[in-house]
This record gives structure tokens, sequence and C-alpha cells, in this order.
């Protein structure tokens, strides 16, 4: 599907037909989307699968509203976090990357970055984290989309409580859940703003 077409059907859509998606579908997914930018290619992102059913109801009781009922319904429930400590993330990029990366990339990994993030105060780590997640995130629901999967992005849930009992290391924060999955409904465009009054030419 061309991008064009894949950016314009995408929409909002929180009833689904209840079908699981296979994890291994959604892996592939995640594998296109994690191409998505990244500053400094730090990818400061980590995803959870909520696969059973135990941690499917436990996650419910964190949702917001009728949040639950889509999450429920949902071929998939991805919760997408931060990796709130850079440093180590770091380190985990080498370490992955061993066999790939250049010699001087490592070093410029290694020696560079994690006195940078030492420096950043707290609104600067939460603006960073918030930009990376940002565009992993579209990138998840666009390739969704584009594998004929509808989905919904949802940040009315209880972030404390979703972190407790989904139990991920503690270095990670949730930041958003994805639901996607099958469904009759093709949702609606959204009013968009014309870009020649959002836009300066200067």
């Amino acid at each position: 599907m061309e991008f064009s077409k894949v950016n314009h059907s995408r929409h909002k859509v929180t009833e689904f037909d209840g079908s699981r998606l296979p994890i291994a579908e959604v892996k592939a997914i995640l594998a296109e989307a994690v191409l998505a930018p990244s500053a400094h290619n730090i990818q400061p992102w980590h995803f959870a699968i909520v696969a059973s059913d135990e941690k499917r109801a436990a996650l419910s009781t964190a949702m917001h509203g009728k949040n639950a009922a889509q999450h429920e319904a949902a071929g998939a429930t991805l919760v997408v976090y931060s990796d709130t400590d850079l440093t180590e993330r770091v380190h985990d990029l080498v370490e992955i990357g061993a066999d790939f990366l250049p010699e001087a990339s490592k070093e410029m990994l290694l020696t560079r970055l994690p006195g940078m993030f030492d420096k950043f105060s707290p609104e600067e780590l939460s603006d960073y984290l918030a930009l990376n997640i940002g565009l992993v995130a579209q990138n998840i629901v666009l390739v969704a989309t584009d594998k004929g999967l509808k989905t919904n992005m949802i940040l009315g849930f209880d972030k404390v409580k979703a972190k407790e009992v989904l139990a991920i290391e503690e270095r990670f924060r949730p930041e958003l859940i994805i639901t996607m999955g099958y469904s009759d409904t093709e949702g609606t465009a959204s009013y968009r703003l014309p870009v020649n009054d959002i836009t300066d030419v200067i």
C-alpha cells in the first residue's frame, strides 16, 4: 500500500471483533516500526505484548472509562514503554550491536552519550523520551494499518497501576497503550487544521 493511502486510511477504531492476533504478527509489526527515527539512535523504547488472560484482565483494572472494553476485545494490546535509564540503554546498544557497530561508533556511544544524559534535568529527560516514543508509536499504527489492522492509541490509563500489574523491569516507564485488531468499523477522519493556517514561510 502506498504511504499516502496508508496515512489517509489510519483512523481511531475502538471496537474489535475479539479474534486474537498471533504474537509473531505483532512482533513483525514491531520489527518494522522500530525503524523509526531516534535521537542519537538511542532507541529508548521497550514493548510489552499483553497476551495472557491473566495479564489482560489485570491491565483492564488500570484502564479509564471505556478503554478496558476495547482492550479486552482487541486482537492484541501493546504497552509502549520508555527506558528511563539511558546510560544502561547505551550499554545495551553497544552489547547487542557488538558485531555490527564500528569501533569508532562504540567509543562515541560509551564516552559521549552517558555524560550528556547525566546532565539532563527531569524535564529534559521526559521531553527526550516523549519525542522518541511518539516517533515509534506513530510507526506502529501506520505499519499495522498497512497490514489491514485497525488501531487506537490510549493515554487514559493509570500508569502507576499498569506498571505494577505488568511487572516490567523498574527502569521502563509505561507511556501509552496501543490496541489493534480486526474490525468492521472503518473509523472516520478527524478534522485537521489547514496547513496554510499553521505554517509560516519566513
